[in-house]
């Protein structure tokens, strides 16, 4: 069936003609097929096709599930070896530990469904509260304007005023 630019093939009967030859040799003819009518066989063949949309869609996600899911475990991973890593660095600066990127990863796999153990026996051992990675330059500042006590700060950054050169000449 050819098709000419401005038609459109919406659907398609299929239909097998069958010949056969009998023993007294008459020939018998018989139309073989679904025999429904257009109405039907276009409805059967959007079907299809939305069958097969669906199916593709379908592998899609399926497949694209394991990735997300594969992308984002791997994420969490790097993110909670960076965090073990930090907080080393904070509370037992210098150590074996401080630095030790595989031991962080080792630690952090073992504990891969236990996070909240791995934290609690940290902070258990070390007596200090495990931070995100971002969080310890926060503590850091923190700490560092408590440890201020005022007047025992000088800025050496501050312009000379006259009452400071009125000091230096006592």
């Amino acid at each position: 069936a050819v098709v000419e630019k401005d038609e459109s093939k919406t659907a398609c009967e299929r239909v097998v003609l069958e010949l056969s030859l009998g023993i007294s040799g008459l020939i018998t003819n018989a139309l073989v097929g679904d025999r429904v009518s257009v109405v039907q066989a276009t409805k059967s063949a959007r079907i299809s096709a939305i069958q097969w949309y669906l199916g593709i869609a379908f592998a899609i996600l399926f497949f694209g599930g394991f990735l997300v899911k594969s992308y984002w475990e791997e994420h969490v991973f790097e993110r909670d070896t960076r965090r073990l890593l930090a907080y080393y660095k904070h509370v037992i600066p210098g150590s074996m530990s401080d630095g030790d990127l595989q031991n962080a990863r080792y630690l952090v796999w073992k504990y891969r469904n236990k996070k909240a153990k791995l934290w609690k026996s940290l902070e258990k051992k070390y007596g200090e509260p495990v931070l995100l990675e971002h969080e310890w330059e926060d503590a850091d500042r923190a700490s560092g304007e408590n440890s201020e006590g005022g007047d025992d700060h000088e800025d050496l950054d501050k312009e000379p005023s006259e009452s400071s050169s009125e000091e230096q000449d006592l």
